[in-house]
């Protein structure tokens, strides 16, 4: 069973790392998971030679699972496209029966228009057919996206209404789309099924165009502690409106992978670990 205070080494982190290098960095900075993109699981076979069973017994030998599955882009009805960055569910079917995994993730990334009840078919669909490999889906919502801030995600959600289906947030979207922790109601929570957290520069740009923010997004987030997102206050809200996912630790930052994926990995649990504290 994952517990609220396991720490899952999101890929964002360690952009660039193979299966091996980010399993020994999780091990050593303690984490209890980490995360797998469609891209990391051919690497691993294609790139280090990896079977599904030496990567499922590397993960043992370290004390490790995998946390989220991240990411389906293409699920959406009609023309609706994610361009290059499509990447359909049926992978993912094959690495969850591979190496396993927590919950699936989910996202509009093209900025596509969206509507509600649509979206909410296909994420149920998607939902049904994850049940069948023991995965959670949870949405995750984008600023510059369709689906562009939480109350956008939460209506998808509880549209679909699904026993293994909810949203996932992520601190530094949150910032960005102008949410904050007052945004956390009972009604909002219920539905949160994965935490990922990270911080952001401060003053938050309301005005900022998708290219600023997906630059900002990608390259220079701050680990948790470090920006003005109040992580802290967040996880606490998280907490006492019972939501008890692990915590993903998603630091997309030049900085972070100029240092390398060992100093990457210390440095944000370390960080994750001070803002856990201070949230309880």
């Amino acid at each position: 069973m994952w517990k609220p205070d396991d720490l899952v080494l999101c890929a964002g982190t360690v952009l660039g790392s193979g299966f091996r290098e980010r399993v020994e960095a999780a091990a050593a900075a303690g984490y209890s998971g980490i995360t797998l993109w469609a891209q990391d699981w051919r690497q691993a076979q294609d790139a280090e030679g990896l079977t599904p069973a030496d990567m499922r017994a590397m993960l043992d030998d370290h004390g490790l699972r995998i946390g989220e599955l991240d990411g389906v882009t293409d699920w959406l009805p009609g023309p609706v496209s994610a361009g290059e960055y499509a990447v359909p569910a049926d992978l993912f079917w094959e690495i969850a029966e591979g190496v396993g995994g927590r919950s699936l993730n989910v996202v509009e990334i093209a900025g596509a228009h969206v509507e509600p009840e649509a979206a909410a078919e296909a994420f149920a669909a998607l939902c049904d057919r994850a049940a069948d490999h023991g995965l959670l889906v949870h949405l995750e919502f984008l600023p510059w996206s369709g689906i562009p801030d939480l109350a956008a995600a939460v209506r998808i959600a509880a549209l679909a209404d699904r026993p293994n289906g909810g949203v996932l947030l992520d601190t530094w979207h949150l910032y960005r789309s102008g949410g904050s922790a007052a945004d956390l109601t009972t009604d909002a929570a219920r539905h949160i099924v994965g935490i990922q957290i990270s911080d952001a520069p401060a003053p938050a740009r309301s005005d900022a165009d998708a290219a600023a923010m997906m630059d900002e997004t990608m390259n220079r987030r701050l680990p948790p502690g470090e920006g003005a997102a109040d992580v802290a206050g967040v996880l606490r809200a998280l907490r006492a409106a019972g939501v008890d996912a692990p915590v993903g630790v998603e630091v997309f930052s030049a900085e972070l992978r100029d240092a390398g994926t060992a100093e990457a990995a210390r440095r944000c649990a370390e960080a994750t670990r001070t803002v856990l504290a201070a949230a309880r």
